[in-house]
Parts: structure tokens; sequence; C-alpha cells
């Protein structure tokens, strides 16, 4: 394969959720492979942080605070964008987070905040970019999802159930939406070392290549479905977790 088919040499990406992990490294991953980045982020200075780390890298960069959830802000920022880098070829959506608790005692308030922040601005955030794609007739949108979304774990009633809805409503969008040349995948991490996730020190015992993710390894993933190399790759599911979900839960022989 050619190596320039990786490249996304001035291309106009878009990467919603920007913070100091996986986001700034999904920012960054782009901006190596040439792409033009708008960085949004509900914290302004998130957003102007890599919007920095990827003008560091040679490329154009902006930053928007924006509000994923609020599908007016969204709209708004994209015109902008779109309308500053003359196009939007590629979304990356990182927003997500969860509240833990028994799926018998979730209350109606942690639920709806849960499928709020994971699968419902995906939907608006993918509706309000889908326009852009369209007019283009070509465009590629990678949504950050979970291993949580294809396996059972205590304590992921709400999320575990955002994030399934999230890869059927990836894989949806993939065929409703290929014949307009757009492509839609998710990747699905496993532990990953964020600030976030700060309590899952020490699981790299349970993962077959013996150590938790790192921020690039998402960052790759994502570029990698972005660009020309993945082209005939669409409503897939990446799953990058050091291989967890391929081990047998039961047998270690």
């Amino acid at each position: 394969m050619n190596p320039a088919s990786y490249l996304l040499q001035g291309g106009s990406a878009v990467v919603v959720g920007t913070g100091p992990a996986i986001g700034r490294a999904c920012v960054t991953g782009l901006a190596e492979a040439g792409a033009n980045v708008a960085c949004l982020d509900v914290d302004p200075e998130a957003a102007q942080a890599s919007a920095a780390a990827a003008r560091d890298l040679g490329v154009g960069a902006l930053a928007h605070a924006v509000d994923a959830t609020a599908r007016a802000g969204v709209r708004s920022a994209l015109a902008d964008v779109a309308d500053a880098l003359g196009s939007i070829d590629v979304l990356i959506n990182i927003v997500g987070g969860s509240r833990w608790s028994l799926a018998g005692e979730t209350s109606d308030e942690e639920w709806d905040l849960v499928m709020q922040i994971n699968l419902r601005q995906q939907w608006v955030v993918a509706q309000e970019v889908l326009p852009h794609m369209i007019r283009a007739g070509q465009g590629s949108i990678v949504a950050v999802a979970s291993v949580s979304g294809l396996t059972g774990s205590t304590r992921h009633g709400a999320y575990g159930a955002a994030k399934a809805g999230l890869i059927s409503l990836v894989r949806t969008l993939a065929v409703e939406y290929a014949p307009q040349g757009i492509r839609v995948n998710a990747i699905a991490p496993g532990t990953i070392v964020t600030p976030a996730r700060a309590a899952d020190e020490g699981r790299e015992t349970k993962v077959p290549l013996g150590r938790r993710g790192q921020p690039e390894d998402i960052g790759h993933a994502a570029t990698f479905l972005s660009s020309a190399a993945a082209g005939y790759i669409t409503g897939h599911v990446l799953v990058v977790d050091g291989g967890v979900t391929a081990k047998h839960s039961l047998v270690d022989l």
C-alpha cells in the first residue's frame, strides 16, 4: 500500500472532546498525518491547548468551546469550522463518561445523564456534521465507544447500554450514508491510561499484552480509520484493548 494513503494532507478534521488524554492524542495524530484540526471541547482551555499542540506540528488549528449536548452550539461551531477550513472531512467524537452503580440501583437521573453524554450527544453531533459531508460527497466519522458496549460488567449497566447503543448507531449510519461516500466507524478501547481512569492502576495484569493502553494507541487507531488507508472500512468496531476481549475468561491453561 502506498504510504501516502495514510496521510490526511490538507484535509479538515474536527475532534470533539479534546481534553489532555485521548482527545489530544487524536488531535496530534491527525496533525501528524497532515490534517488541519478544529478542536471542540466544553473546556475552552483544553480546546486551546489541543489547537496549540496541532499548530506545533505545522498544521492549521482552531479552538471552540462547545457543549456537545447542546445542538444549537454544535451546529454553530461546525458551521464556523466549515467556513474557516473550507470543509469537514473527518469527525472524531471522544466525549463520554459515566456514573458507576449496580443496574438495579441506578437512578433515573444517573441513567439519563449517562445516555446523554455517551449516546445522545454522539447522535446530535453526527446529525449536525452530516450535511457538510453530504455536500462534499465524502467524509469519515469515528466514534469512541468502549469494550463495555461489547461485554457485560458489574456497575456498567447504563454505560454499557449507552456504548452498545452507540455501536448500533454507528453501524446504522454507516449503512444509511455509504451511498453519499461517508464512512462511519467506532473504536472500542479497553483500559487506557488517562486522568479519569487513575483507579485502573494495576489492571495491566489482566491484559494479554501486559500493559494498559496509552492515549496514543487510540489516537493512532482513529487516525487510521479517518484516512484513505481505511477507505473500504465502514460500520466496523475496532477493538483496541491489548487482547482483553480475545481472552477466554474461564480457561487459562
